[in-house]
């Protein structure tokens, strides 16, 4: 019980799917509301991430893990997210019409 919970944390904490996933879709973020899809993503991203080191077996395979996984990564997905909502470019697109007269 306690290696599950160990292998859990080292594949849900050293996952490179829940970052890129939860920080790029969080930049994308044009509302708050759109970071409960960000944090989805960056769980799903996670979980396949670990289900693919156990399919080319870097990692003793234990389908067991992956809900676990993918709780943890939704979790960490949820503060990546929010850092990439935080620091998204809000300038948006120039506005051509600005110096045209009506």
């Amino acid at each position: 019980m306690l290696n599950d919970i160990k292998d859990v944390l080292m594949l849900g904490l050293m996952n490179p799917a829940t970052l890129a996933a939860g920080f790029m879709l969080g930049r994308r973020a044009d509302q708050i509301q759109k970071i409960v899809l960000a944090v989805v993503v960056a769980g799903v991203a996670g979980m396949l991430f670990a289900w693919a080191l156990m399919l080319t077996g870097l990692f003793e395979p234990k389908i067991r893990l992956l809900g676990g996984v993918f709780v943890l990564s939704a979790a960490l997905g949820t503060f990546w997210a929010w850092i990439g909502f935080v620091t998204r470019n809000r300038s948006g697109p120039p506005n051509d019409n600005a110096d045209k007269p009506e």
